[in-house]
């Protein structure tokens, strides 16, 4: 690439990014709310009680005091029952809502957004510098970054998903610095790697997998070297700041930093959700899934070409590994399974997603909701798309056939880019062409739940005139949560009344269910309600509103 090209691919590069943080800082309030945005808010001001008690801040305290009094939902469990989720977004969030003074349901919960949107934008700026990183091509790092932006369901989710979309960030930034690792084992670099590495386990537990695999592959160095005593020194030293980083960050172990780590993996381990839930067509227990629940999900709901190409880059890194582990010799000094640092990046990224999802197949771990608990994979799917990207550059540009790919690859962003507009806000309920026409037959949809803001103030519209609403619930799902980003004088009209149905006006369902509804009537319909509206989105029916018969 000519000097003059490049200067073209960064400033098409920059201008895109502007233009990314633009539509999020224009669009962010157009989200709903999220079932589990409460309970996030709720352990943010839980821990950050904890750590101010170590402080002479009065101030702050009264205001904490004042705001943990204030949370309350009969549906809401206790931060104090489940002590080790991660806090790396929820308490500076909280904090920040005490300094600025932010007292408003509303406004509390779009300044979360805000920031998880924030998060996934520089998230976004270190994927594109890891793929640099490794292609050392402006062009192919560009289209990579377009694939990771532009992937719907965790584009959308980057406004509310506080849990799997910051866990993705973190993952993300941990990685870039594993990267600069890989490339030059300083001191400096174990460092700032162990710190995003410890910032990522202290949010999700899972993320120990990360510093777990790059220890893995300083041994495999090791192995390969002469200078062996280096290697020792620098897993020590890495494993000592990574431990020291992670106590810093999750409060949870203060009291205890070995003993609480053990209970920590306990408790994640006896964590079982025993609910129903709608896959294939067919109602199954979150524990006991079938072995395709992972692949399924990701194939309907990620674009096809990232799927294609993912597909071709994993077989392709499988294939030069594959035969790199045969042809070593046992007579050899050398016993690398890479050549050169771009080559162990690759296998580095290979062996990271091998592993979780095979982890995810075959323990015995609780997943529901789809993929969204290891949406993190996301960066290994696109970094793998990306390389398979990269060499049919290579063999395009060798056989003289001009950009034709890029042309190819960009047509189908723009493409994406228009779903993603007809989806806005539910980018989060995408399904691939192939899928979304019998999708809400087959899968639920909403089990985020932010079509429950749309509902509300569409009710809100037609019954203006009236003082209370009482609505009923045929769902899972806890409408009432979505009440608070409504404005003050439109929450006291809706009256939630669950599945008290007789009491209701209106019934809302977004179908999302924990019992087999061919089987129980927890949500049946009573048959002197009507139909009166459906929201449809792209061939998918999202939820629908019953009225009771006069």
């Amino acid at each position: 690439m000519t000097e003059k090209n490049k200067k073209i691919s960064k400033n098409i590069t920059y201008f895109l990014f502007f233009i990314f943080f633009l539509v999020g800082l224009f669009t962010f309030k157009d989200y709903g709310m999220w079932t589990d945005e409460e309970f996030q808010r709720f352990s943010g001001f839980y821990w950050l009680n904890y750590v101010l008690s170590f402080t002479s801040f009065g101030e702050f305290k009264n205001l904490l005091t004042l705001k943990l009094n204030q949370i309350g939902d009969f549906t809401l469990p206790s931060p104090e029952y489940h002590p080790y989720y991660g806090v790396i977004f929820d308490l500076p969030a909280a904090f920040l809502e005490l300094i600025f003074k932010v007292d408003d349901p509303k406004n509390y919960f779009y300044l979360r957004h805000i920031l998880n949107f924030i998060l996934f934008f520089i998230g976004s700026i270190f994927f594109y510098k890891l793929l640099l990183n490794r292609f050392s091509n402006y062009s192919v790092s560009l289209i990579g970054t377009l694939f990771f932006v532009l992937s719907p369901r965790i584009y959308g989710s980057s406004f509310f998903n506080n849990k799997d979309v910051v866990f993705l960030s973190l993952i993300s930034i941990a990685l870039y610095y594993a990267f600069k690792a890989i490339d030059k084992p300083s001191y400096k670099n174990l460092l700032v790697f162990s710190m995003f590495a410890a910032l990522s386990t202290a949010h999700r537990i899972l993320g120990v997998l990360l510093p777990l695999s790059f220890l893995t592959f300083i041994f495999l160095s090791a192995l390969s070297n002469n200078k062996k005593s280096n290697h020792l020194l620098s897993i020590v030293f890495f494993c000592i700041s990574y431990y020291i980083f992670l106590i810093l960050f999750w409060p949870a172990l203060w009291s205890g930093p070995i003993e609480n780590l053990i209970l920590a993996f306990r408790w994640f381990s006896q964590q079982i959700l025993e609910v129903k839930m709608l896959f294939a067509g067919e109602y199954i227990y979150t524990n006991f899934l079938p072995y395709n629940y992972i692949f399924t999900w990701i194939f309907i709901t990620t674009p096809v070409l990232y799927i294609i190409l993912f597909v071709i880059g994993y077989v392709l890194i499988f294939k030069r590994f594959f035969l790199k582990f045969l042809n070593i010799k046992d007579n050899t000094s050398h016993h690398d399974l890479w050549r050169g640092a771009n080559e162990k990046k690759d296998l580095f990224i290979f062996f990271n997603i091998t592993i979780v999802v095979s982890y995810f197949i075959l323990s015995d771990v609780i997943l529901y909701n789809g993929w969204r608990h290891i949406y993190f994979i996301n960066i290994f799917l696109i970094y793998i798309a990306t390389y398979a990207f990269y060499r049919i550059d290579i063999y395009m540009h060798l056989k003289n056939k001009n950009n034709f790919h890029y042309y190819i690859s960009v047509l189908f962003l723009i493409t994406i880019t228009y779903k993603m507009i007809v989806y806005h806000p539910f980018q989060n309920i995408y399904f691939n062409n192939y899928f979304n026409k019998i999708s809400h037959h087959n899968y639920e949809i909403d089990y985020d739940g932010l079509s429950g803001k749309k509902f509300l103030r569409e009710i809100l519209a037609l019954e203006k005139n009236k003082n209370i609403i009482n609505i009923g619930v045929a769902s899972w799902y806890p409408l009432q949560r979505s009440i608070k980003l409504l404005d003050k004088k439109d929450r006291k009209k809706i009256n939630i009344v669950g599945q008290e149905f007789q009491k209701a006006d209106f019934i809302y369902s977004n179908f999302t269910s924990e019992v087999d509804k061919n089987i129980n009537d927890k949500y049946k319909i009573p048959s002197n309600f009507t139909t009166i509206d459906k929201f449809i989105l792209d061939n998918i029916r999202v939820y629908e509103v019953f009225k009771k018969n006069k």
